[in-house]
């Protein structure tokens, strides 16, 4: 599990930190020609290698290990090349996750902390869960409800051409979304709905208000969406790690 959980974060870290936007628009433009896909391939390479070391793989296992995990992302990435649907993203994700799980699943009878003594008082499976749950509820969510909302996002775009005075701030909308799932992980985490049901009823008020003014359903509606899709995957990923931490 604790291999398996290092390797997952190298993937999330790889996937949607370490990639660039231009990066994403050259494979999809390019496929297996562009410059890009194989710079990526490199980064998860030495993010595999780097959590097969933490968890105390030999080297020539973590050689093939790293290996695999690099080459199926390739081709996972090179099929994935041009399509950008929610359909697509989430194949990609699960034949990702899919390989590491295998990769996991064969290395399983490793020891895992016998060399590192000084990090394995931090480097726990519950440690590691935690901060898989934060890597995750950041961009691969975002990301996520984004192209679930992509229809109504231009529909809307579509319908209003915006004055000055409308037009909210750039990116506001994702950092709004970014602390509302940090906390509300956080609350759960921590035992405290209270503080949740508090969060869920500010934001709330903030949007009756707005909303009133916009008088427009679909807005409001695309508005609603959206915070109960963030609310739900800072709770899905919370349940899931309660579930399972020991």
């Amino acid at each position: 599990m604790t291999l398996f959980l290092l390797l997952i974060a190298a993937h999330f870290i790889g996937d949607f930190y370490l990639q660039p936007d231009n990066w994403i628009s050259s494979r999809n433009d390019k496929g297996v020609r562009s410059p890009a896909l194989y710079l990526h391939a490199s980064v998860h390479a030495i993010l595999a290698l780097v959590a097969l070391w933490l968890a105390d793989v030999t080297l020539d296992q973590a050689l093939m290990a790293g290996g695999l995990i690099t080459a199926t992302h390739f081709i996972i990435d090179w099929a994935k090349a041009g399509r950008t649907s929610v359909i697509a993203f989430v194949i990609d994700q699960v034949a990702h996750i899919a390989v590491i799980a295998l990769v996991a699943l064969l290395l399983e009878e490793k020891p895992v902390w016998d060399v590192i003594t000084h990090t394995d008082a931090y480097l726990t499976k519950n440690n590691l869960l935690y901060v898989l749950g934060y890597i995750i509820i950041f961009k691969p969510a975002s990301i996520l409800i984004g192209q679930l909302l992509s229809t109504h996002t231009e529909k809307l775009k579509q319908q209003n051409e915006q004055t000055p005075e409308q037009k909210s701030l750039s990116n506001a909308g994702r950092w709004i979304g970014y602390v509302e799932r940090l906390l509300a992980l956080s609350f759960i985490l921590v035992d405290e709905f209270t503080g949740l049901g508090f969060l869920v009823a500010t934001k709330t008020v903030f949007r009756v208000g707005d909303l009133s003014r916009e008088r427009d359903m679909r807005l409001t509606e695309y508005m609603m969406l959206g915070t109960l899709l963030s609310f739900a995957v800072a709770l899905i990923v919370g349940w899931l790690i309660l579930a399972l931490k020991g």
